[in-house]
């Protein structure tokens, strides 16, 4: 009989070698249930070049937790800045299908009530699972931003921090 933990661990963490987890094929994605509502909200949000309130709050949690933990929020941080940059026209490479995958996995990671809840042990293995399967889908995309972030934002950040006085 299998454990509540080692059946979320086989469930939704593929390629965990050693741990005795495997991928189960029977299992879709669980981005279904994120509604139309929770989509629009995020995207509205995110089209005003902000962060929802509440899951800027789960990500600084999520900041301060395990490598999972961090895993996800690290990664929902890479795709807010993507999609930022996309809204406002600067990072033009992200289609409509790209912003809209990532948006929904946004929403999904901010819902606490998904496949797994989050506040369950093993409640953000499901989020991770999510998170990973985009980060893996869009990875040509994630990485040609960062080269865009590299030439274009972070020369600005270094000069705007150059122009402050240091005590």
């Amino acid at each position: 009989m299998k454990s509540y933990t080692s059946s979320i661990a086989e469930d939704y963490s593929p390629g965990l070698a050693g741990l005795g987890a495997h991928r189960s094929a029977a299992l879709p994605g669980a981005l279904h249930l994120v509604g139309p509502h929770d989509f629009r909200a995020m995207e509205e949000a995110l089209g005003k070049g902000q962060v929802p309130m509440d899951f800027e709050a789960k990500l600084e949690k999520l900041a301060q937790g395990s490598l999972l933990h961090r895993f996800v929020e690290h990664n929902c941080r890479l795709f807010i800045a993507l999609l930022q940059a996309a809204n406002d026209g600067s990072f033009a490479s992200a289609t409509r299908p790209d912003r809209e995958r990532l948006v929904r996995v946004l929403a999904y990671v901010r819902k606490d009530e998904d496949a797994i809840p989050d506040y369950k042990p093993g409640g953000f293995l499901d989020d991770q699972k999510e998170v990973r399967a985009a980060a893996i889908e869009l990875s040509p995309l994630l990485e040609a931003f960062k080269s865009w972030r590299l030439q274009y934002q972070v020369p600005g950040m270094w000069v705007g921090a150059q122009g402050e006085e240091r005590p």
